[in-house]
């Protein structure tokens, strides 16, 4: 895949998996999600861009990590879409 220098609207990008211990209604299987909004930000004390995507609305990404891990999920996900995997478990009660 090649890599995108530049975030688009409507352009699909690998994100990778989330699993959350504490708060299993956000865990998310990562794979293709299409961009839904960009934003200019900071991380790490430099300017970066930050997008949103059409399958975890509320949820930024910082584009330059992205950008990193591009080529590994590629390889892990294929033609996978990213998707939602809420678990709603009583942890700990």
């Amino acid at each position: 895949m090649k890599k995108m220098r530049v975030p688009k609207i409507k352009r699909d990008v690998y994100v990778g998996s989330s699993y959350y211990i504490d708060h299993g209604e956000d865990d998310f299987e990562g794979g293709l999600c299409k961009i839904k909004n960009i934003e200019k930000g900071r991380s790490a004390g430099k300017d970066t861009l930050f997008v949103e995507l059409e399958e975890r609305p509320g949820h930024s990404y910082n584009w330059d990590y992205l950008m990193e891990h591009q080529e590994e999920w590629a390889k892990e996900f294929k033609d996978r879409r990213g998707y939602p995997d809420p678990d709603y478990g009583n942890y700990g009660n």
